[in-house]
C-alpha cells in the first residue's frame, strides 16, 4: 500500500483515478491545483505523485521543480499531451515517468508500482562508494561532490547507483532501460535526457558518465588525470 498524491483538476477523471487507487490499497490524497498539491506535500510526504500538467492555477512544468525542492518522492505525469518535447521537457524537470491519457488503470497501477519500486534500496548493494570527490551514500539515497550535495531525482540516483555498481563496466542501453526505466515510452530517448542531466548534477564529475558508442554507459572509476 502506498500513500498517493493525485494532482488533477478534472473532477470526473479525478473521482475515478481515486477510486481505482483506493480499490488497489492505496491511499489516495487529491488536489485539484498546484497550490493545494504543495500543501498535501508539506503536510505528509507521499509516496508517488501522480501530476497532471494543465492546473488551473500553473502548469505542470512550473510545479514539477517545486515538488523536487521539496522531496525526492518520484512523480508520474498523466496527462493528455502527447507531443514528444512535452515529454522529454517534462523528464528534465525531474518526472520519473509519463503516462498519456487515456490509459487502462491496470497500466497506471503498474507504472505507479515499478515506480515506487525502483527507488527503493537494493539490500545488496554497498553502502557507500567514493569515486575521486563523487561519494553515493546507499542507504540514505544521497550524492555528493566534494563535500556539496546532488539534487538527483529518484530515477537520476537509480541510474547512478546502477553504473557504480560495475564500476568501468560498459553496459547496455537495454539493460540500463531494464533496471531503471522498463515502462518508459520512449526508453532510448529518455534515458539520454536522464543521462546528460545527472551529467549536469554531478558537476566537476560529471566526466565519469562516458557514452561507449554502439553498447550504452559505463562510470569510470579512474582517477581524472588518467582520462
Amino acid at each position: 500500500m502506498h500513500d498517493v498524491l493525485l494532482i488533477e483538476d478534472d473532477l470526473e477523471l479525478g473521482r475515478l483515478l481515486r477510486g481505482e487507487l483506493q480499490r488497489a490499497g492505496h491511499r489516495c490524497r487529491w488536489a485539484t491545483t498546484g497550490a493545494l498539491a504543495l500543501l498535501e506535500v508539506e503536510r505528509r510526504k507521499p509516496d508517488v505523485v501522480l501530476l497532471d500538467l494543465q492546473l488551473p492555477d500553473r502548469s505542470g512544468f512550473d510545479l514539477l521543480p517545486e515538488l523536487r525542492r521539496r522531496s525526492p518522492m518520484p512523480v508520474i505525469v498523466v496527462t493528455a499531451r502527447l507531443l514528444g518535447d512535452d515529454k522529454v521537457r517534462a523528464l528534465d524537470l525531474g518526472a520519473d515517468d509519463y503516462i498519456t491519457k487515456p490509459f487502462w488503470a491496470e497500466e497506471l497501477l503498474a507504472r505507479m508500482r515499478a515506480v515506487v519500486r525502483r527507488t527503493r534500496q537494493d539490500p545488496a548493494a554497498a553502502d557507500v562508494q567514493e569515486l575521486g570527490t563523487l561519494r553515493i551514500e546507499v542507504l540514505a539515497r544521497r550524492v555528493s561532490v566534494g563535500g556539496v550535495d546532488c539534487a538527483l531525482t529518484p530515477t537520476e540516483f537509480n541510474l547512478l547507483q546502477h553504473l557504480a555498481r560495475r564500476p568501468g563496466q560498459a553496459l547496455r542501453r537495454e539493460q540500463l532501460i531494464d533496471a531503471v526505466l522498463p515502462n518508459e515510452g520512449s526508453a532510448t530517448e529518455a534515458l539520454q535526457v536522464h543521462i546528460s542531466r545527472l551529467r549536469r548534477k554531478v558537476g566537476a564529475e560529471g566526466w565519469r558518465v562516458k557514452t561507449v558508442w554502439g553498447i550504452g554507459y559505463r562510470l569510470d572509476a579512474g582517477a581524472e588525470e588518467d582520462r
